[in-house]
């Protein structure tokens, strides 16, 4: 399809669902349900007791998993905007905040000794940002309190100019497997310019040494809707990409988009970065060298080898964890950590020494916390499958949380299928997204929120881009 012949059949639809046009404004904040910027208004803020985050919470869930932040990076990367802090001059506060990881551990296991484990996480900014001996001290308490990873699914995240040898090393000695790291884009003059001038070697070398250090799983992030990234920046992206995936140095890949912001230098310039018709053509440039390859799509935007895929089911299946919302607990510890649970979701402070004050004063690190009814929870995992799940599970969704509950979630997946954004399957009783609306998935996720929660996301928008760079929040 050519780009002129995509712009008309996005137009069309556009034309019939106004709300699906894109904003700049919208984009990308709807990773989760509740949406984090939801969540961080004064109605929810509140430390649960613990009785509560029992009930709520872990409720039914009998597994778990852990999600680990580390808000330093040696620097800020161009295109970040978020709450990170840089390194240097900063050891006795990652220090400070290794040990209130280690407080909340032994809190959280305390209150939840029968939850059997199912994956790690360590991201951030990235666990490598901290020094080797902290990094070492975080591990080795994870494994006393957690144990070893269960699965070489657990992942870990790293930025490349931090990721040494010896911190390969660490994390290899303590059971992880899959490392994830963010290279953005292969095009050696934008990867420059987004990383303060920074080789792309840099990040190849990264890429080489993994594998070498005994990752079995190497995934990279990419980024498309870039500043200054041209269709023939992204082409060059993509020659070298199909390089590393047949050549066996990488397993999988995820391509994000940009997350535009009043507070980002191109919120204001949209000249700066390319056309969503442009971003759109890239991503289908990208979904065909990926079938062409054989890789398997397991959510929009993100493809892995047929082995990776092999190896993840068979040990999933082992362990019988099913990794959806609403199926096990997500608690993420550390500051700005977002928490999925069975009957609520919370967010831990955002401000790393307020999280740190927080646990060395006998708490937990939780700064907002709302419960969840069963519209609620309906909301929250069609949104998860619509994100990150090949298929949306409408009938054991609405069993689970009555019709009622799903009623509005079945009235607009029929309209994605007439704007031929999606098929439904009565047999199975699935959505799933047809390759336009992969497209448009995160123009169509918001339509599903409940209306009051749709009014107070326009309400915190409305102040993010009043307030600009001054805003502080997610």
């Amino acid at each position: 399809m050519s780009e002129r012949e995509l712009e008309h059949t996005l137009e069309a639809v556009f034309a019939r669902e106004p709300a699906l046009r894109p904003r700049a404004d919208m984009h990308d904040y709807q990773l989760t349900y509740p949406p984090a910027v939801q969540l961080e208004r004064s109605a929810h803020r509140r430390c649960p007791s613990d009785a509560e985050l029992i009930r709520h919470a872990i409720g039914e869930h009998r597994a778990a998993g852990y999600y680990f932040h580390f808000g330093f990076c040696k620097y800020r990367c161009r295109y970040c905007f978020h709450y990170e802090l840089k390194v240097n001059g900063q050891e006795a506060l990652m220090a400070r905040y290794v040990d209130a990881l280690i407080l909340e551990m032994k809190r959280v296991r305390r209150l939840a000794p029968h939850l059997k484990t199912g994956l790690y996480f360590l991201g951030g900014g990235t666990p490598t940002a901290l020094p080797l001996h902290l990094l070492e001290r975080f591990l080795g308490a994870l494994l006393l309190h957690f144990g070893r990873p269960p699965t070489s699914m657990s992942t870990v995240e790293a930025k490349p100019v931090t990721a040494s040898d010896e911190k390969l090393d660490a994390l290899v000695r303590a059971g992880f497997r899959r490392i994830n790291l963010g290279v953005q884009t292969l095009d050696p003059e934008l990867y420059a310019f987004h990383h303060h001038g920074e080789d792309l070697s840099v990040a190849l070398d990264a890429i080489e040494r993994a594998r070498r250090r005994g990752f079995r799983w190497i995934n990279i992030d990419l980024m498309t809707g870039l500043e200054r990234q041209t269709p023939a920046s992204f082409e060059t992206t993509l020659r070298a990409l199909e390089r590393l995936a047949t050549s066996g140095a990488i397993d999988s890949a995820f391509l994000y988009p940009f997350h535009d912001d009043p507070r980002s230098r191109t919120f204001a310039a949209p000249e700066r970065v390319p056309s969503f018709v442009e971003i759109a053509k890239s991503e289908v440039a990208w979904r065909a060298m990926f079938e062409r390859l054989g890789w398997k799509e397991l959510g929009a935007r993100f493809h892995r080898s047929p082995r990776h895929v092999r190896q993840e089911l068979l040990e999933l299946a082992r362990l019988r964890v099913n990794p959806a919302y609403g199926e096990v607990l997500y608690h993420g510890f550390g500051n700005s950590s977002f928490s999925v649970g069975d009957r609520a979701t919370y967010l831990n402070h955002r401000d790393v020494v307020a999280y740190c004050e927080a646990l060395e004063a006998g708490g937990l690190g939780i700064a907002c916390f709302m419960e969840l009814d069963d519209a609620r929870r309906a909301t929250r995992d069609v949104t998860f499958d619509l994100l990150y799940s090949p298929v949306t599970r409408v009938r054991s969704r609405a069993k689970k949380y009555g019709e009622a509950s799903m009623r509005e979630h079945r009235r607009l997946m029929s309209r994605w299928v007439e704007l031929g954004l999606g098929e439904e399957s009565r047999l199975f009783g699935t959505f799933s997204l047809s390759p336009l609306g992969k497209l448009l998935h995160q123009q169509m996720i918001p339509q599903h929120y409940l209306p009051a929660d749709r009014a107070e996301l326009a309400g915190v928008m409305s102040l993010r881009k009043e307030l600009g760079r001054r805003y502080q929040g997610y």
